[in-house]
């Protein structure tokens, strides 16, 4: 039986396949990325580093970090030096390095950068909601901690007396406006 090897997919032959930037939404976790990405790249520009390493530097867990790797290497920013304690059946720990090709460095990063966004109103500083339900109808809620698993829901409603105490005590006696 005769092996092929498999079809390179189109989208791999060109290593550099980031996401056009006007499709990329710019949240803050994606520039948290970008922020990762950036301080990554500049660390592997001053030495070689483990997997464990590019983990403990991102702050990540090693699952997190083979992440950046594995993007990291499908653009061509950072490749495979060498593999270190390998023993006859085992490769060892991977080590990386940054690409020697400064061109492609730069390119991926120009392509990773967001664009500031000008113009964009400025958020309005709405009240909590603490302060939502304590502006309200004047009537105010201290819920205990150990209560805080009970759906508790404030009655928005003008406050009315029950019937039944107004049969048995008469009608409510009205607030002078002052």
């Amino acid at each position: 039986m005769v092996e092929r090897a498999a079809p390179i997919p189109p989208e791999r032959l060109n290593p550099i396949s980031m996401a056009p930037i006007e499709r990329v939404r710019s949240t803050s976790a994606t520039l948290r990325r970008i922020e990762n990405m950036q301080k990554l790249i500049g660390e592997l520009s001053l030495h070689e580093m483990l997997a464990d390493e590019i983990a403990w530097f991102l702050k990540f867990s090693p699952s997190g970090a083979r992440k950046y790797i594995r993007d990291l290497r499908e653009a061509g920013v950072i490749e495979l030096a060498r593999y270190i304690e390998g023993t006859a059946t085992y490769l060892g720990k991977a080590v990386y390095q940054l690409t020697p090709d400064p061109e492609r460095v730069r390119a991926f990063l120009a392509a990773i950068v967001q664009p500031k966004r000008e113009g964009a109103p400025p958020r309005k500083d709405r009240p909590g909601l603490r302060e939502q339900s304590m502006a309200g109808s004047g009537r105010h809620f201290h819920i205990l901690a150990d209560d805080t698993h009970y759906a508790i829901r404030v009655n928005r409603g003008p406050v009315t007396r029950d019937p039944l105490v107004a049969a048995l005590f008469g009608a409510p006696q009205q607030k002078s406006a002052e």
